[in-house]
């Protein structure tokens, strides 16, 4: 009897256990296809909303995307047609801007070429390098001037940064700095291999010549346009002295031929 009981119990186990199986079966179906309706009755709706923020939003990558999309699954839809317009406005747009952009870089490359045309050219035929520099003036130790200047050989183009100070008595500097709009870069040069001085008829002069490291010319292309461009060489005193517009041109000039050399304009 007690086994007929267990026997009873474990079969109708079984049978609920089918039988939620079975209509757990069935309702997943029955999810599937209600999102397949969905699919069908509001895909396209849905796609048509995001083309008009993504297309707002100028995402024009998440147009084209949606749009491929569009094409694929709901071409048959009445609302194809304005993801249709939006595209073809994103295809519009993205030809505008890449002329605009071919055009600035054509303008780029000619104000390149035509600051390399400017500068003085000198050829050392021992060394066989030729040095470029600004044709506004000549920088001579003797004088308070910051001016930049580059070298190329073959392959190889390297800027070099002057700065000079002169007058009746030392300030024996041993720190440059160069300053715009409350932003300073401090030159680094040793001392001892980089640093000149000289005297003569009453007057003395000091002055560095190094080259010129990746940060320092990112920082050049900024201070150079701007009109608060300083120059300070400290050490038991100093001397600051504001750019003059040859200078501050001078340096915009070398480096655009710098740029003309190394990205190979003509």
């Amino acid at each position: 009897m007690k086994k007929l009981i267990i026997l009873s119990v474990i079969l109708v186990t079984l049978l609920g256990c089918v039988s939620k199986q079975r209509e757990t079966e069935l309702l997943k179906k029955i999810v599937e296809l209600e999102n397949q309706l969905d699919e069908c009755r509001f895909g396209a709706e849905k796609i048509h909303a995001k083309m008009k923020l993504s297309y707002e939003q100028k995402d024009y990558k998440t147009c084209k995307k949606l749009y491929k999309e569009m094409e694929q699954r709901h071409s048959d839809s009445e609302l194809f047609s304005e993801v249709k317009t939006i595209y073809d406005k994103v295809v519009k747009a993205e030809k505008e801007k890449a002329e605009k952009e071919r055009l600035l870089a054509e303008k780029e490359k000619q104000q390149k070429l035509k600051a390399l045309n400017k500068l003085k050219k000198e050829y050392d035929d021992v060394g066989g390098v030729t040095w470029y520099r600004n044709p506004y003036f000549t920088h001579y130790s003797n004088a308070n001037l910051t001016s930049l200047y580059f070298g190329s050989k073959g392959k190889s183009t390297w800027l070099r940064l002057k700065m000079s100070y002169q007058g009746d008595d030392w300030i024996f500097f041993e720190h440059a700095y160069l300053s715009y709009d409350g932003n300073t870069k401090e030159i680094v040069f040793n001392k001892y291999d980089d640093k000149e001085s000289e005297n003569s008829g009453g007057g003395v002069w000091e002055w560095i010549d190094v080259s010129v490291s990746s940060d320092v010319e990112k920082f050049l292309r900024r201070f150079a346009k701007s009109k608060n461009a300083k120059m300070r060489l400290s050490g038991k005193y100093s001397k600051t002295k504001n750019l003059t517009w040859n200078e501050r041109q001078g340096i915009i000039d070398v480096l655009n031929g710098y740029d003309a050399i190394k990205q190979g304009v003509k």
